[in-house]
């Protein structure tokens, strides 16, 4: 498949106005990285954020791994059917740390470099014993979704490539697992203003799976809301068969159906200095997820039980107000018919429900 260089360049470009003296602090941008391997069922977050500007700003980190439990060596075994490690770590944003074309992040712990559609990918925390390194080319038809969705005081826009081949290694407290053409990579970039603790919120996920005749298929939904999801823009979901586009359901074809876990509890928290101030808040985490969507040609079906979660919690330093994302992965199904054919395919999720 031949990528648009045109299109994915506009997407990777950095936002954030470098030049402006007077620029506003709550400018965000952001590069975002799901990697999933279906046989072994590891799943890996890796966030890379830049706010505000260069000599006034911060560039932050989120890396978040689940590791199914028979994956784990003896020395770490742990109760629960997966097990998750994370570490989230901000650095003051330098000029030299940050090349705007072709872009390129460094500092300590993180190193991102974007050519056209050539990616290089390196976090890792020496002292949480977990890194990252692959290196990936664009492969699925990329997407610039929109540039200026009202989102809080600003707006926010965002765009998408939902498949990336990869080659690297995954590191988990001296326990290797090379990264092949055979795991999938998910990359999406954000970019805008606002800040965070608004009246915003948004449900998100991104499924790979698996048909028995090896047809893979992917999933993107994402509906923009405010804090409590009483309003909301249109959601939508796309679905791409192999790297290519193939159905879009939007707006009113769409309904969305999460399960919440009975009781409120204290889930895994991340960065620790926000688990340590919020340590006694439980909340109900998502525990199931159902999307039906139809319209006059087409319909499907996905159910979802998750198996792991961790609570993001992200500050407006100015204004002491929190954004809570809810991290959640787990089991996906489908049954997709389109154009009058049935299919069921079965793989791994990750999601976001952020308050």
């Amino acid at each position: 498949m031949t990528i648009d260089q045109e299109l994915l360049t506009r997407i990777e470009q950095l936002r954030i106005p470098f030049d402006e003296p007077y620029s506003a602090k709550d400018w965000k941008d952001w590069y975002h990285f799901i990697l999933i391997d279906l046989q072994q069922g590891l799943r890996v977050l890796a966030n890379i954020t830049l706010i505000g500007k260069p000599e006034a700003g911060e560039i932050q980190t989120t890396f978040i791994i689940n590791l199914p439990s028979a994956q784990i060596l003896s020395q770490l075994s742990v109760d629960t059917s997966v097990a998750t490690f994370g570490t989230t770590f901000s650095q003051a944003w330098k000029a030299q740390m940050v090349r705007r074309t072709p872009l390129l992040i460094q500092g300590k712990g993180i190193h991102l470099e974007i050519n056209r559609d050539r990616f290089q990918v390196t976090v890792q925390d020496n002292r949480a014993q977990l890194s990252l390194d692959f290196q990936a080319q664009a492969q699925a038809t990329p997407l610039l979704v929109t540039e200026d969705t009202p989102c809080g005081s600003g707006f926010i826009g965002w765009g998408l490539v939902p498949g990336l081949q990869v080659m690297g290694e995954l590191s988990i407290c001296e326990q290797r697992f090379g990264i092949d053409e055979t795991w999938f990579c998910y990359h999406d970039r954000n970019f805008g203003r606002f800040r965070w603790g608004e009246d915003i919120g948004w449900e998100w996920l991104v499924a790979v799976l698996s048909a028995e005749n090896g047809r893979k298929f992917t999933l993107v939904l994402d509906k923009r809301t405010n804090k409590d999801h009483s309003l909301s823009g249109l959601p939508y979901i796309f679905i791409y068969e192999e790297t290519q586009l193939r159905k879009v359901f939007l707006g009113s074809t769409l309904q969305i159906d999460w399960e919440w876990t009975p009781a409120a509890q204290r889930p895994l928290r991340l960065p620790g200095v926000m688990a340590s101030l919020f340590a006694d808040k439980t909340v109900k985490m998502p525990q199931a997820l159902q999307i039906q969507a139809m319209d006059e040609q087409d319909q499907m079906m996905l159910n979802v039980q998750f198996d792991a979660m961790t609570e993001l919690i992200v500050p407006d330093n100015q204004a002491r107000q929190y954004t809570f994302i809810e991290e959640v992965t787990g089991k996906a199904e489908m049954y997709l018919s389109l154009q009058g054919k049935t299919i069921y395919a079965r793989g791994l999720i990750y999601a976001e429900y952020v308050v």
